[in-house]
């Protein structure tokens, strides 16, 4: 998260200083400004294509925007937000097999069978939006806003559970397929449950639409309510090497380690996407 921070701090600064000089101009032109608050959702999940089943999942956004008006109904905005990212891989057989080096250094070959296999993926991100907004005259008004975000993963995690995993050795200097013993990585487990790991993403880049309806409903105060699209420009996840989905651990067997789907050959490039409705609750100042 720090070197995300750093490599992107000089310039995300720089928009925000320009802003806020316009803000500060804005005062002594008794221009318009806009404080508001926002919540959205509920579709918020990772795009990317696998050999597995992927499931959409639901997420949602709340935050922040300031709106300096540039005349009548044109406005420039500048926000902060907290978008839930959730998305599940799900796949009713899998396997794999690979060369490794069990507890006696000898060599063979780790094979795996796992029956319905799940993968649940959540993500965290704060990201700070930059946008224009459109609106037409009177209380009851229409507006189209456009703009772009970038994004900075607060927290990722990946959660991995199978009906059944079964285990065997096949060591072809012999000629043998060893299914047993258990303290070897050998056996058939059923109900496994890998725990919470961490899922490191990257920084993302995003561009933005929302319309919808403005009502205002007091002296200065307005609620807009509306549809809006928040789609993922890069790749977040880098892989650094395809993995496993089960790692065997020669020094304890029978500790496996569960790497993620998204580690798999077969995985495209991971994007966010987020779309749905969204509610705000505007004041108005001079």
């Amino acid at each position: 998260m720090r070197n995300y921070i750093s490599n992107y701090i000089t310039p995300l600064s720089s928009t925000i200083a320009f802003l806020l000089l316009v803000c500060l101009n804005g005062y002594g032109q008794n221009k318009k400004q806009e404080f508001s608050v926002s919540l959205g959702g509920p579709f918020s999940f990772m795009t990317y294509s696998i050999d597995q089943e992927s499931v959409q999942g639901n997420g949602f956004n709340a935050g922040l925007r300031y709106s300096y008006y540039l005349n009548q109904g044109l406005s420039i905005g500048l926000g902060v937000e907290y978008q839930k990212y959730n998305s599940t891989a799900k796949s009713g057989f899998y396997n794999g097999q690979y060369t490794t080096m069990d507890a006696e250094n000898e060599s063979f070959q780790f094979r795996y069978k796992a029956t319905n296999l799940r993968e649940e993926q959540n993500l965290g991100y704060i990201n700070i939006p930059i946008g224009i907004q459109f609106e037409t005259d009177g209380t009851s008004k229409l507006y189209l806003g456009a703009g772009a975000k970038i994004g900075f993963a607060v927290n990722g995690t990946y959660e991995t559970t199978m009906q059944n995993l079964t285990t065997s050795g096949y060591y072809p200097q012999y000629n043998v397929e060893l299914f047993a013993p258990a303290f070897a990585g050998f056996a058939s487990i059923n109900d496994v449950k890998a725990g919470k790991q961490d899922l490191k993403t990257e920084v993302s880049y995003s561009i933005t639409a929302e319309a919808g309806f403005k009502q205002v409903i007091a002296k200065r105060q307005s609620v807009y309510i509306g549809v809006y699209l928040d789609y993922g420009l890069n790749n977040i996840y880098n892989q650094e090497g395809y993995k496993n989905l089960v790692q065997y651990n020669p020094e304890i067997p029978v500790n496996f380690k569960y790497n993620s789907v998204l580690d798999s050959p077969a995985a495209g490039d991971v994007k966010l996407l987020s779309y749905g409705l969204k509610l705000r609750y505007a004041i108005l100042k001079n």
